[in-house]
């Protein structure tokens, strides 16, 4: 019997962080509904945003109202005090550890989508000299958009 192209699991295995030496649930990916999804889409298109904007030195009331929203959000359990005592570097760091899982959920489903269309596997090299002519145009994967997202170039 050839392997299975989605591995779909029912039930959710939340992901902890420890936040003074207390565990704390975040978010599953799998656990979103359809609308938290587009949710979380349509936060990071403005995260993205309010980034570009914070690069001209506009006011960044906005973009910390909207990463505590975030973590808020991603945070499952953890008191409305404890999550007042946050810095905005925590924040973004729950907000960045959620994309990433996220992203890996995404990542899992392309794969899945790219062997049932009998696509090579993604991120397989078309021809040797392929790396080689995209070497130097770097800065769009997930890793250089959570750093324009949170200022860290």
């Amino acid at each position: 019997m050839p392997e299975p192209l989605l591995d779909l699991v029912t039930l959710i295995d939340r992901p902890s962080i420890d936040i003074d030496g207390q565990r704390y649930e975040i978010l599953s990916p799998d656990e979103l509904s359809v609308i938290d999804n587009r949710r979380f889409a349509l936060w990071a298109q403005k995260l993205d945003a309010l980034q570009k904007e914070q690069e001209t030195g506009e006011p960044a009331a906005e973009l910390e109202a909207l990463v505590a929203t975030v973590a808020r959000k991603v945070l499952v359990g953890v008191p409305d005090a404890l999550f007042a005592k946050l810095s905005g570097t925590h924040r973004i760091a729950v907000v960045e550890v959620f994309t990433a899982l996220l992203l890996r959920s995404r990542m899992r489903v392309a794969g899945a989508t790219g062997t049932a269309m009998g696509s090579p596997l993604i991120g397989e090299m078309f021809s040797p000299g392929f790396s080689d002519s995209t070497a130097a145009t770097g800065g769009n994967g997930w890793k250089a958009r959570l750093s324009r997202w949170f200022g860290r170039t």
